[in-house]
């Protein structure tokens, strides 16, 4: 690569962090809240999932959730391509609370692309929970999926979002004041006899442990521990494949976090993270296709906030990694290159994000970089988003 390209790519990197952490202290002087923002996820892509109260009793509501998005992603490391996506997703749905503990839910999921005729994705929605008490929900149809998992970036790619947004299955919520749980399973592909195709699923089950202070981020200092397990599968018995791969490949990842909260100060928050992940091909020897059967990376990374902006910073380096559902900027293979690996990874990872929230209406802008240590090169990506997401009640069924 010319020194000219480098030095540039170099000045982007240094500016973007300069910009990012000016960014912050700006907005904190002007911000008298104090709440931060969580710093392992993106508040406005997630979805608002609630506690039931009697008062919501036989009551009919009309649910509302969209997002119009410009998403730019230019990649061009040997991992993975970029894209550039204009688009729109749209969720109405209808909602019977049947008693303060369980609710009906059904409706549509529409998303289009511009320059894409016609829809790009449409898919029913059609969601039974149930709340047997208030800490634990059972969720069975369409999940509370995607970045709502809250994986971290090498287990879970956050582009999916954009491209396979749509979970059905079985989920089992925890929220508790010490411990926040996701256990789910996502069935991604049925078969029947004679199909010439594969059955696809996914397992997870993400873990957050408070052993000092608690999730509301009340103490000056917290400590916890991640755990986030995750294995795909792809097989079955009717399949019409005389080639046929029966394939497990499993991700877990354990850390330690810790937090400082000063919420009189303009960085209202600040967490260094430090996470373990592994890989695992759990598949019988015959049936192992990719290029490593384990691995491992590590990533230490810190976090500034205050409640509006949020800014990253980390080190990834990993030895024969691989994950089914993960970011491929983090691997050791390619995604559209089969005969392509690298043993062994560094890279660079800096981010930024902006959120506001205001009467249902989300605001957030994104941008992310990853400097390659080997290639010496460095791929960016930047995104805009604008979410609604509320909930009207149209009407009360008296019995």
């Amino acid at each position: 690569m010319p020194n000219k390209q480098k030095n540039m790519e170099r000045k982007t990197l240094i500016a973007f962090l300069f910009a990012a952490l000016s960014s912050v202290a700006a907005s904190g002087q002007e911000d008298s809240l104090s709440t931060p923002l969580k710093h392992e996820s993106f508040g406005v892509l997630l979805d608002n999932h609630g506690h039931f109260s009697s008062e919501e009793n036989h009551n009919l509501y009309l649910g509302i959730n969209s997002n119009v998005f410009i998403r730019n992603a230019e990649y061009f490391l040997p991992y993975t391509k970029g894209y550039t996506a204009f688009g729109f997703y749209l969720d109405p749905t209808l909602s019977y609370h049947i008693n303060g503990k369980a609710a009906v839910t059904a409706g549509v999921h529409l998303m289009g692309i511009a320059g894409n005729d016609g829809m790009r994705d449409v898919q029913p929605i059609f969601r039974i929970e149930y709340q047997p008490q208030e800490w634990i929900s059972i969720v069975g149809g369409s999940l509370y999926g995607n970045l709502n998992h809250r994986l971290y970036e090498p287990m879970y790619d956050f582009d999916r979002y954009f491209y396979a947004n749509d979970e059905k299955g079985l989920q089992i919520l925890t929220d508790t004041k010490h411990w926040d749980a996701d256990l789910w399973c996502n069935w991604e592909t049925f078969i029947e006899p004679g199909d010439d195709f594969q059955e696809r699923f996914t397992f997870g089950w993400t873990n957050r442990f408070y052993a000092i202070g608690d999730k509301n981020g009340h103490d000056a200092f917290e400590l916890s521990l991640p755990l986030h397990i995750m294995a795909t599968h792809r097989g079955g018995q009717f399949t019409s494949l005389q080639d046929t791969c029966i394939e497990t490949l499993a991700n877990a990842m354990a850390g330690i976090t810790t937090s400082l909260n000063t919420p009189d100060k303009f960085i209202k928050k600040s967490t260094l993270d430090l996470d373990l992940f592994g890989f695992k091909n759990n598949s019988n020897k015959e049936h192992i296709h990719t290029h490593f059967q384990d691995g491992w990376g590590i990533y230490p990374n810190l976090t500034l906030q205050n409640n509006a902006w949020k800014v990253q910073a980390g080190y990834w380096q990993a030895h024969q990694y691989v994950g089914a559902r993960g970011s491929y900027l983090f691997q050791s293979i390619s995604y559209f290159d089969e005969a392509f690996e690298r043993a062994d990874r560094k890279m660079i990872t800096a981010k930024l994000f902006y959120e506001h929230h205001f009467e249902g209406l989300g605001v957030g802008v994104e941008g992310q970089v990853y400097h390659d240590l080997d290639e010496e090169s460095t791929d960016f990506s930047f995104g805009v988003y604008l979410r609604f997401e509320d909930k009207f009640k149209l009407l009360k069924i008296n019995k």
